[in-house]
């Protein structure tokens, strides 16, 4: 039996697993969730209060508001009409609304959580539209802080991974506005805090079925390796990229990539176990069946979430195949699987050909760097309220502008990423599926309208970029694989659960230097949030302080 447990314990070492039985640290774990618990508390503070400011739409509120308000009195968008029919929805009056159904571009399930916010906390105020996206955002940084912990086994960079996001301003805004992009990173986030999960999951069972063959220690049974197919977590990661496209079809690419990464997990971990046809073995033992895990379980959880659209009889294109029997796509199917069909059709072509120009557009490149922000409100003069700000020419505005820190030092800390997924850093590549799922794609449309605000999406993996290169700089990086290589052995780095080092797996900085460029960093993020809450929040101040936040003329 010993000869067995030093075998997994070796393998769980080789696959970046803690010994069989041990754990960080009780003081370790207690600091990780303390430094959740703050991240949390900062993310509603600079995202909960004041909600219900301004009282009127918001930019693209227009869209998602008065859909949700639809959606939930009615079971379907209804069209809206009228120059006014904003400020009338904003007043409690609903006279611009129409029976008529109205053309949606997105799924209902992000205007359906919406929807939930109204409900609970009334449909006439700003904070109950808004509700929903301002609570995810906090869910959110706890979310990335248990993910920045789970790949670094670090307390100070998960710490700096949540700050950054918490008081991230594109974060910040999106948050308290009713937008759909908010609830697109909280999924695509959530998913991918679950293949972490299934990636330990999965490396443990592997460990311990190669460990406890029917034959010697050590041996691996078949030339594949043994089999892993029910895999939870991976369920689990399915549900909530599903959800992901059932707020926008941007959360497909989610699911693409984060696929792609679990197979190159797998295909890595059987080649580190010794399997003979490690190629084989990832693609027909890990491959296959993580496939039928992950992606029918999120194409299901994708049209289940279009519930009302399928109880209604009234929304848009519901009654298209009726209308329409000589141009179905499936004539053999139920009518309302080819208005499903056309719907995803017609909105595609919407999609390819939306290039109207607009003020605020800009391009995939610039938006790591936060050249074009948007201007998502603004009130001047004597639009500002009386008294509400103490100089005689005052502005109220709301950008969608960045932490400028937490963007320009990530985007430095993304070169050291890019080195290391070279290297074959698995932390490094699971930072980069962020920002290739959720970023890279939109190259693919330089001739749309697009705009820099939907980079929030993949805000959490700049934050995670941001975390792994101060680990670098200041060398508090753990190492990948916990085992120790002598001449004549190979053994964990702690043979037992009771041996763990804190230095392995969670170490701190070892210099003076290291510790101040930390300190450095954490206070510019604070610095420049304390300096740009305003602009954030929409408070008014005077046009002179406004002037000193436009650091680039891209800005204004």
């Amino acid at each position: 039996m010993h000869a067995h447990l030093r075998r997994e314990n070796e393998l769980r070492g080789l696959l970046g697993l803690l010994p069989k039985g041990a754990s960080l640290p009780a003081q370790l774990r207690l600091q990780g969730w303390i430094v959740t618990a703050l991240a949390t508390l900062i993310a509603a503070l600079a995202r909960l209060p004041r909600l219900t400011h301004p009282h009127a739409m918001v930019f693209d509120e227009t869209y998602y508001v008065k859909g949700a308000f639809s959606l939930l009195n009615f079971g379907y968008e209804r069209n809206w009409e009228g120059e006014d029919q904003n400020a009338l929805f904003v007043n409690g009056d609903l006279s611009a609304m129409e029976t008529a159904p109205d053309r949606w571009v997105h799924p209902p399930f992000g205007k359906w959580l919406m929807g939930v916010g109204m409900r609970l906390f009334g449909d006439d105020n700003g904070f109950g539209w808004r509700a929903t996206t301002a609570i995810l955002g906090v869910i959110a940084v706890a979310i990335l802080v248990r993910v920045a912990l789970h790949l670094f086994r670090s307390v100070p960079l998960a710490a700096i991974a949540g700050l950054a996001m918490a008081l991230d301003g594109m974060g910040i805004t999106l948050s308290r506005t009713g937008l759909l992009d908010n609830m697109v990173t909280f999924f695509v986030l959530a998913g991918f805090w679950a293949i972490l999960r299934d990636r330990d999951y999965a490396r443990e069972r592997l460990a311990a079925r190669v460990a406890w063959p029917t034959g010697s220690p050590g041996r691996v049974d078949d030339v594949w390796g043994p089999h892993v197919a029910f895999r939870p977590w991976l369920i689990l990661a399915g549900v909530f990229v599903g959800l992901a496209c059932g707020v926008k079809w941007s959360g497909a690419y989610a699911l693409a990539v984060f696929g792609l990464l679990v197979f190159f997990w797998g295909l890595a971990a059987r080649r580190a176990i010794g399997a003979r046809l490690w190629i084989g073995a990832g693609l027909w033992r890990e491959g296959v069946p993580a496939f039928f895990q992950l992606v029918p379980t999120a194409i299901v959880t994708y049209v289940a979430s279009w519930f009302s659209w399928f109880a209604s009889p009234s929304g848009w294109d519901r009654q298209w195949a009726v209308e329409h029997t000589a141009q179905l796509p499936l004539p053999w199917a139920p009518g309302v699987v080819n208005s499903f069909l056309h719907w995803h059709q017609a909105t595609m072509e919407f999609h390819r050909g939306l290039s109207s120009p607009h003020t605020y557009q800009s391009q995939p490149w610039a938006w790591i760097i936060q050249f074009r922000p948007v201007s998502f409100f603004w009130r001047a003069g004597d639009d500002v309220p009386a008294g509400s700000c103490p100089s005689d020419d005052c502005v109220m505005a709301i950008t969608s502008v960045g932490n400028p820190f937490v963007w320009w030092l990530a985007a430095l800390a993304l070169i050291v990423v890019i080195a290391a997924a070279i290297r074959r850093d698995w932390r490094a590549w699971a930072i980069l599926s962020g920002y290739l799922a959720m970023y890279v794609p939109w190259f693919f449309y330089l001739d749309r309208t697009i705009y820099q605000f939907y980079a929030v999406a993949f805000l959490p993996f700049v934050a995670l970029a941001l975390a792994y290169g101060v680990g670098w700089a200041a060398r508090t990086l753990p190492p990948l694989r916990l085992i120790k290589v002598t001449d004549d052995t190979v053994a964990p780095l702690a043979s037992g659960p009771h041996e763990m080092l804190p230095s392995v797996v969670s170490p701190l900085p070892r210099t003076s230097k290291a510790w101040v460029l930390i300190a450095v960093v954490v206070g510019l993020i604070v610095v420049a949030a304390l300096f740009w809450m305003p602009l954030w929040w929409g408070t008014p101040i005077p046009r002179w302080f406004w002037k000193l936040h436009m650091w680039l003329p891209s800005w204004v």
